[in-house]
């Protein structure tokens, strides 16, 4: 009998869900690492990619490339993503009808679009202060 490893659910990968799921701050993978790491001290940077990285092709999570950096998202719902130019912060924008919109409307030949990746670029409240 042969498992298939991205369906296997580990605790590892469990944990890294949780972390997820319990904050909204879009974390890199070394950070993700460093959490999970505090309740399983012998996982390693590379079974938090790896996991991630399954999380997110099995659309789990959603993975957001960012200034050339990876960032991880646990709410795989419908929304879209506000980054500050400045600052770096990145805040949801749940307007599901702006995705909706998108998709319904897209004019493409040889290709059936069914989900869109939407992210704004501006200046957060606080760096619009400043």
């Amino acid at each position: 009998m042969v498992i298939n490893k991205q369906k296997r659910n580990t605790i590892q990968r469990e944990k890294i869900k949780q972390c997820l799921a319990s904050v909204k701050i879009h974390p890199t993978a070394e950070w993700v690492y460093q959490e999970v790491k505090k309740e399983i001290p012998q996982i390693t940077l590379a079974t938090v990619y790896r996991n991630l990285n399954i999380l997110a092709e099995g659309g789990e999570i959603l993975r957001l490339e960012i200034n050339k950096e990876y960032r991880f998202d646990g709410d795989n719902s419908s929304h879209q993503h506000c980054v500050c130019q400045k600052c770096g912060k990145i805040s949801d924008l749940f307007q599901e009808d702006i995705s909706n919109y998108v998709l319904k409307n897209i004019r493409t030949k040889n290709f059936a679009c069914n989900n869109v990746t939407i992210i704004f670029q501006g200046f957060c409240k606080e760096c619009l202060k400043k």
